[in-house]
């Protein structure tokens, strides 16, 4: 038996699986904008931002340039570049030559931005554990895959 939302789905011309995904996606941002509201109260402690966090973590797992940055995190370039120069500024980031595009310095972590980035790990971790109390890491493995399969088909 088909619920009310899989019948008009239907006949809109859509299918069960598609609507479904409308649902996902519109969880997924409720979802988005819980993480940021957490994410602001989590940095605060530190005199970090939410988007400053992302650069931040974005840089300590692979040294990138703004723009691989702002790709990988489906931001525009110009707000990644106001973050980076606000953390070079602050001495949390530093702007090293790239080799491959002069025009396009590679971001690392300074000592400073090791440490902060170290501490805002261990915030993000403790949280993470809070949040995932009860919930079967099976389940949460599953939605993780999930979710790497539907961004590769929207950017391919």
């Amino acid at each position: 038996m088909s619920t009310a939302t899989e019948r008009q789905s239907e006949r809109l011309g859509g299918s069960a699986n598609g609507e479904a995904l409308r649902q996902l996606v519109l969880e997924i941002f409720r979802l988005n904008g819980a993480l940021l509201r957490h994410g602001a109260a989590l940095t605060a402690p530190l005199g970090q931002t939410q988007a400053r966090w992302q650069v931040i973590g974005a840089v300590a797992e692979e040294t990138r340039t703004v723009p691989q940055i702002a790709r990988r995190m489906g931001m525009s370039r110009q707000s990644v570049q106001r973050v980076a120069d606000l953390l070079a500024d602050d001495g949390i980031v530093r702007y090293d030559p790239n080799p491959d595009h002069a025009r396009s310095p590679l971001l690392a972590l300074t000592p400073e931005g090791e440490r902060i980035e170290s501490s805002l790990t261990d915030i993000g971790y403790a949280w993470a554990s809070q949040i995932a109390e009860g919930l079967p890491a099976s389940d949460l493995e599953r939605t993780v895959a999930t979710i790497r399969e539907l961004t590769r088909r929207l950017d391919t």
